[in-house]
This record gives C-alpha cells, structure tokens and sequence, in this order.
C-alpha cells in the first residue's frame, strides 16, 4: 500500500464525515498536526490506523476501513496468521472486553465472516428486534456449533 494511498484515504473518510481537521482530530483522539501530517503524506501507524478503521466502518465506508485494516495487519506483521486469534477473560464480565483477529481468504470465507460480523454488530448496537433476532440466530449456530465440533448436545 503506497503512502499517497493512505494519505488519500485519510483526506476522503474526513470529507465524507463532512468534518474540519479539528473536529475529525477530535473523533479520532489526535492532535491536528498529527491529522495534517497524515493528509500530507505520513502514514498513520498503530492505534491510529485502528482508530481510522474503526471511524470508517462506523461512517459506512467500508473500503477505506479495509484499506485502514490492511496497513494495520501489516504493520503488525499477520499476514501470515492462518485462522486467528481469541482471546476473553476466563470469567468475563458485562465490562471485560474479549478480542477477536481473523483472516479468511476467498469469497466464500468472506461471505460468512460478513455474515457473522453483521449479526454479531446488530446483537451488540441494533436495536431491541435487532438484538433479539441476532441473538436467536446466533444461539442456534452456537448450539449446532457445539453440538458438531465438541459433541455436547
């Protein structure tokens, strides 16, 4: 990925929210300088891109949170990673966040990670018949899940 490349990115997402370079700076936790380095040509690293990726998907630009993503499993050097990580609190609380890194490759790996993260988004931020159905649909793939790869019925 070029450094025009994500320069270009940063300048897009911050136009598509429609925001100053204070304002942008503000959502992302940032200076300003560190927003106008960015649009000028300095790549964002580390929490930064994660932060970017995470503004871009939440705005629905989804290909830039891609191309936000992308430079951050490179820069922490997963491209590699064959399936992912998991990793949750022995005895997790409603405040214990767990975290999840995958990588899939091909279309049909692709179409069901989606799958899944959409209903996993709608169980934590739709709303009330969102959370409800995502959570019935889940409950039977967990079920189903648990019941093929651990035989537990």
């Amino acid at each position: 990925m070029s450094e025009s490349e994500l320069s270009r990115a940063v300048r897009e997402l911050r136009a598509h929210l429609g925001e100053s370079q204070q304002a942008f700076s503000n959502r992302l936790g940032l200076s300003m300088a560190t927003i106008v380095k960015y649009e000028a040509g300095r790549e964002p690293t580390g929490r930064a891109l994660a932060q970017l990726a995470h503004a871009a998907a939440e705005a629905g630009r989804h290909d830039l949170a891609y191309l936000f993503g992308r430079a951050l499993v490179r820069e922490l050097r997963l491209e590699r990673l064959q399936l992912g990580i998991f990793s949750a609190p022995a005895s997790p609380r409603e405040d214990s966040p767990g975290v999840m890194v995958i990588t899939f490759r091909g279309r049909e790996a692709q179409n069901y990670a989606r799958a899944f993260f959409e209903t996993f988004g709608r169980l934590l931020l739709g709303t009330h018949e969102e959370q409800k159905r995502a959570r019935q649909l889940l409950a039977r793939f967990h079920d189903a899940a648990l019941k093929e790869w651990r035989g537990r019925k």
